[in-house]
């Protein structure tokens, strides 16, 4: 319980609420209001779509492994978690759950994803809603390879009085593509199939793009005041939640 304000007495308060040590400096019977601090409500959205399986690890490992780290953090502090892994919609979810005995049901459940199927964010951010969840804090882990967007969704999130911690898992290649030859190269979450030759020109159009929507997605948390972390590529899984946990 913390102290929030005082009001004056009216009969049939009850006697154990007066603040004495008021009274002795104003001469006026008040009584002390408090409100309860409540335990922080954390929901991991976890992404298992298609794209989340490739990579060298997989980036659905590197996924598990934020996701486990964060659990492990918010259940060692008696915070209440939950667990929701998404693709074209949401699946099955882990309730909410508290206590640090709790980490080995996470584990196992997180255990369980496989990457398949397309990403919707948007209709697993409406199914969430719809269960008019408390809000809290939503950690959505996530390489944002989302054809109809993150904004939105997200956006719906802040309206909704959540606050937003975005984990954007990359993996080295697919920052870093090296030259080649001509390739058939294979939508994980589609299936369109297109030809391509990674010659230099080719290779420094895509490394732009990639560019591009990687600031667009720094720039678009940063003017929302979201915490956007950047986990795989060259940047460790260990150094990149140090530095978050050290900014919250």
């Amino acid at each position: 319980m913390e102290f929030a304000d005082h009001r004056a007495y009216v009969p049939g308060d009850e006697f154990r609420r007066i603040d004495w040590n008021a009274y002795a400096r104003l001469e006026e019977l008040v009584l002390r209001l408090y409100v309860a601090e409540e335990d922080l409500a954390l929901t991991l959205f976890v992404d298992r779509s298609a794209s989340l399986g490739v990579g060298s690890p997989p980036k659905l490992e590197t996924s598990k492994r934020v996701a486990a780290a964060l659990a492990y953090v918010a259940l060692s502090g008696s915070e209440r978690i939950s667990l929701i892994p998404f693709g074209e919609g949401m699946d099955r979810p882990l309730p909410p759950t508290r206590g640090k005995g709790r980490i080995g049901k996470v584990l196992r459940r997180l255990d369980e994803l496989e990457a398949s199927g397309e990403t919707s964010l948007s209709r697993s951010v409406e199914q969430f809603l719809s269960r008019r969840p408390r809000p809290g804090l939503v950690c959505v882990i996530s390489d944002f390879l989302d054809r109809e967007g993150y904004q939105r969704p997200i956006d719906r999130l802040l309206g909704e009085r959540h606050e937003a911690s975005l984990f954007h898992i990359l993996d080295t290649e697919e920052l870093d593509p090296q030259p080649g030859s001509d390739l058939s190269l294979l939508d994980s979450e589609t299936g369109a199939r297109l030809e391509v030759s990674l010659d230099a020109r080719a290779l420094d159009a895509y490394r732009r793009r990639v560019r591009a929507f990687l600031e667009g997605i720094e720039t678009y948390a940063r003017r929302r005041g979201l915490a956007y972390v950047q986990v795989g590529g060259k940047i460790p899984f260990e150094e990149a939640l140090l530095n978050y946990l050290r900014a919250a």
